[in-house]
């Protein structure tokens, strides 16, 4: 049982609510509160409140809120939701026995901090501030709670003095600005009492943030001797960047010739056109400046033409998914600023191209069937997570085979001068849930030693052991200036690391001649150096290409989801030493650790690695579950769940990862070192490793522990000795306790072995391996779970030592007892000395079970029935099972026609009455209903696993929404005796 004692601190801006003390009583009279002390009466109508409930959320109680007149805007932290009611509805709300807390959404926690205190920011102070967040004065973002309140909004924002240079319903957002000399605290305190408010942020501008790097990454997949043959053949992968090269392409660099599947460019944005001279102008997809975006996606996929035949270099210089298709979203712009000081203190060329909603960027790369998106760019307030974190997360959960890398940042220093570098300067939109933030390793490149942290940056990085340490001469540590975790709310960044200093790549041929980036590279002005985690992120992209390629051509897994490429990833990645916590799984330097494909996709010999995209998902309280067999404890184990959540700024779809060993030890998801079992509510990604795992059958389990937004899909990757079941359903588990047994004491020794395998015994064996001076003095007894038990050895042999040797039903036929009882469960086995003198130990013992035979009988009928429209009772079909026996296993069949499946019940009788809900409704505007349920994927099934077969099986079919119809055209069972 998890323990939620300590989630329910409501978090609400910078500050955290202590939800122990009342903010309104039963009666819904307000009361005092210190989180609202100085705070004035609420005006009539309208607002918003935090509402939250006595823990992890049902969807019936949601509906009762909106039976009582309040509508659901968003999830929150702790057990709670925001909701938009009036005075006498949020007391309605308030006297319902599952609402634990309600109060107000102060206007206050609305403002980012770095809002009030930028009021009388100068220019010249920008810079200087970390992360080095460049703003335009008096530029903000201002996001809504709907887009609804964001329109009606508008002329009261407009009447408080603010220029509306942006209005974007679709992304529930504004940008304003203030003009000169107009600004002031009290306009944003006005600004964010505006009714639907939801957050007031400087808009900030975002800025950009592989030979040897590659083969640190991929050692056996670099000499081929894995023989996976992998170089993203057959996938498309988009850059968002800069430019690329000349911006041509059928006179493109020769590393990406015949490889462009779509070049793209994006205008100023709109919003711009107060501080400059070409509002709306674009200069087209060629990387004019500083030739970033040409290098990052060599890093992707270069194919190393240019570099045939150069010398100095280990084989070509490509990208890991040289094989794959480019789409290339070019957002650099050139700006005529009015005022000349911006070119100095901004620059001249600008990510200005960057949608108000970078939904539009995702979407424009879907639509040319990208699935890989690259982005070495970023930037805004530390730790935070603002809308354009939200919009990915959203694009995300609505497109689940979307995967989308961010570079973590640059703002990783040591200002302080501790020799530690500091923590929380992670930017968005690597902030988001749904993305794989990537940090910067050091690549190595000895050549490179005179470049030192100190010399390149003196302020950053003042005293050791940064100020004289190279950036290059140790793959094994993490960048100083790798931007850190974690998040505001306590989430792990980054997710990984990968090679970022001195990486070598694609150089554009439009930029100045005398540019040389990090270094030239001697052999060719098609090449250079560069580094950052802008050029860690690519690197990773290119790997994540060749995870999906291999998924999808080896593995059968036709459209892998965006969490099992990350889950992946993460379950091959590298650890590196002497950094963060000893023992701990991750830290919010390296996240998980350093890239390693060799360990994701190729393991060591004696190694397995499974693959698991659950689509079906999760709601509240169910779980998901799944047996492996560990052969060895010589090599570890490592389980990896990753999911992607719903958007909101904290966890919304809480998951747990639960092992649990043969033993009976249980293991959480990334599980503080100390070893207590304490459940992670803050991360969508939870890994466990078992350094020496137990040998014997392991179950693993995924709990929805809360998950107000259903159904949680989510995805698994299992690294270890995993066995491959005996094709004859054979279980075999065996134990070695080397337990002593006491002389003379007839309460004896015994050891245990827990089964998890449902089903029944054929036959049963036991072997044993027990060293004894004296084997007459002996008694063996093997208990079954059921408490039978069965005396294999009485006291016979006299003086012969050691006892080897296998009982089975015909040599001890008192096991034909066992026979028909469940294998599931504790099996003991006991051994005692019942006279003086001799001494021996349980070396070790072996259970043998043959379970029973499966028997599946199948029912079927094409009843061919109309499903009436907005109709709760809607349609039942029976089918009739003859035969007697216990379910263990049970699928379900449908073939249903409909325009709008998100309308549809599905429950599924069993003859006993119990009822289970197959498909509540989801699955939106999709139309057909024709798929197979079972007990292993689908968790809503498993009450029914254990229930008389016999008897009336009903199928229920109703729809809850007018203006769309289908048929039931057909159903079957197959269940398992």
């Amino acid at each position: 049982m998890e323990d939620i004692t300590d989630q329910y601190l409501l978090p609400a801006g910078q500050r955290d609510i202590d939800t122990e003390l009342p903010r309104l009583d039963s009666g819904g009279r307000m009361r005092a509160h210190p989180a609202y002390k100085g705070e004035g009466t609420l005006s009539p109508g309208m607002h918003h409140y935090l509402v939250q409930f006595i823990g992890p959320i049902k969807q019936e109680w949601l509906q009762g809120v909106e039976a009582a007149g309040g509508k659901l805007q968003i999830p929150h932290a702790s057990f709670s939701y925001v909701v938009r009611a009036d005075e006498a509805c949020i007391s309605r709300i308030a006297a319902l026995p599952y609402v634990r807390w309600s109060g107000h959404l102060s206007h206050k926690d609305r403002v980012a901090p770095s809002v009030l205190s930028g009021v009388k920011r100068k220019k010249d102070e920008v810079q200087g501030e970390l992360p080095r967040t460049r703003v335009l004065p008096g530029m903000y973002s201002v996001t809504f709670f709907d887009s609804e309140t964001q329109q009606q909004a508008e002329p009261q924002v407009q009447a408080l003095g603010f220029e509306m240079l942006r209005s974007d319903p679709d992304a529930r957002m504004m940008i304003l600005r203030v003009p000169a000399g107009k600004g002031g605290i009290k306009r944003i305190r006005d600004l964010a009492a505006v009714h639907g408010v939801r957050s007031i942020r400087e808009h900030s501008l975002k800025r950009t943030s592989n030979d040897v790097a590659g083969r640190l990454m991929r050692t056996a997949i670099a000499t081929g001797a894995t023989g996976l043959n992998l170089d993203g053949s057959g996938e498309v992968v988009a850059v968002c960047d800069t430019g690329l090269d000349t911006g041509d392409a059928n006179a493109i660099h020769l590393d990406f010739s015949g490889r462009i599947h779509a070049m793209l460019s994006y205008p100023i944005n709109p919003y711009y056109a107060p501080y400059i001279k070409n509002p709306g102008a674009d200069d087209g997809p060629a990387d004019l400046d500083s030739g970033h975006g040409t290098h990052v996606a060599g890093s992707v996929l270069g194919d190393g033409s240019s570099s045939d035949g150069l010398s100095g270099t280990e084989g070509p210089i490509r990208g890991l998914a040289h094989g794959a298709r480019l789409v290339f979203q070019a957002i650099e712009q050139e700006m005529k600023w009015e005022d000349s000081s911006y070119y100095s203190s901004i620059g001249r060329y600008l990510l200005s191209g960057i949608p108000d909603n970078i939904s539009t960027l995702f979407a424009d790369a879907y639509a040319h069937n990208a699935r890989i998106h690259s982005n070495s760019w970023g930037g805004g307030d530390p730790g935070v997570y603002d809308p354009q974190s939200e919009q990915l997360d959203r694009f995300v959960w609505e497109h689940k085979d979307f995967c989308v890398l961010v570079a973590a940042g640059n703002d990783g220093t040591d200002q302080d001068g501790d020799g530690k570098i500091n923590p929380m300067s992670v930017t968005s939109p690597a902030t988001a849930k749904n993305c794989i933030c990537v940090g910067a390793s050091e690549n190595e490149r000895s050549n490179f030693n005179s470049a030192q942290y100190g010399s390149w940056w003196s302020n950053d990085y003042p005293v050791a052991p940064y100020r004289n340490a190279p950036m290059a001469d140790n793959p094994e540590q993490v960048v100083a200036f790798s931007s850190r975790g974690p998040t505001q709310d306590g989430r792990i960044r980054p997710d990984l690391v990968a090679p970022g200093t001195f990486v070598l790549s694609t150089r554009s041929s439009r930029i100045a001649a005398n540019n040389n980036a990090w270094a030239a590279f001697p052999g060719s002005r098609k090449y250079f150096y560069m580094g950052g985690t802008s050029m860690a992120t690519p690197l990773a992209a290119g790997a994540a290409t060749l995870v999906r390629q291999f998924l999808r051509r080896d593995k059968g897994i036709a459209n892998p989801s965006a969490a099992l490429l990350k889950a992946t990833l993460i379950a091959g990645s590298k650890r590196l030493p002497d950094i963060g916590t000893a023992g701990a799984v991750c830290d919010n330097a390296q996240g998980f650790g350093r890239l390693d494909l060799d360990g994701a996709l190729a393991p060591q010999a004696s190694s397995a690695i499974e693959y698991i995209d659950v689509a079906q998902g999760l709601s509240t309280g169910e779980i998901w579950s799944r047996e492996i067999l560990i052969q060895s404890d010589a090599i570890p184990l490592r389980v990896v769940m990753a999911y992607s959540d719903y958007p909101g700024e904290h966890l919304v779809n809480n998951l747990n990862l639960i092992l649990t060993a043969p033993d009976g030890k249980r293991h959480v998801g990334n599980a503080s070192v100390d070893g207590t079992l304490t459940m992670d509510a803050n991360n969508n990604v939870e890994m466990v490793q078992v350094t020496t795992p137990l040998p014997g059958s392991w179950r693993i389990e995924v709990v929805a522990s809360n998950v107000p937004q259903p159904n949680q899909a989510f995805a698994l990757v299992i690294v270890g000795a995993l066995g491959q079941p005996d094709e004859s359903g054979l279980i075999r588990a065996e134990s070695t306790p080397g337990l002593a047994i006491p002389d003379q004491d007839p309460a004896g020794v015994y050891d245990a072995i827990s089964l998890t395998q449902a089903g029944r015994i054929a036959t049963v064996a036991v072997e044993v391996d027990i060293r004894h001076t004296y084997i007459g003095d002996l008694k063996v007894d093997l208990i079954s779970p059921a408490g039978t038990q069965i005396t294999l050895h009485n006291r016979n042999g006299a003086s012969k030592q050691d006892l080897h040797g296998r009982y089975d039903v015909q040599s001890t036929g008192a096991l034909a007892g066992l026979i028909g009882q469940s294998i599931a469960g504790e099996w003991r086995l006991s051994v005692s000395d019942h006279a003086r003198m001799d001494e021996g130990t349980l070396r070790s013992w072996t259970l043998e079970i043959a379970p029973e035979a499966d028997e599946w009988e199948e029912l079927k009928a094409a009843p061919g029935l109309h499903i009436p429209d907005n109709d709760a009772q809607g349609i039942y079909h029976a089918l009739e099972m003859g035969r007697a026996g216990t379910v263990l296993e049970l699928e379900l069949q449908v073939d249903i026609t409909h325009t709008y499946i998100g309308d549809l019940r599905v429950v599924l009788s069993a003859p006993s009455g119990k009822t289970v809900t197959v498909h509540e409704r989801t699955g939106g505007n999709r139309d057909n209903l024709i798929r197979t349920f079972d007990t292993g994927t689908t968790p809503a099934l498993s009450p029914l696993i254990g229930e008389s077969a016999k008897g009336e099986w009903t199928l229920s079919v109703s729809d809850h929404a007018g203006r769309d119809i289908g048929k039931l055209n057909a159903w079957g069972l197959r269940i398992r005796f």
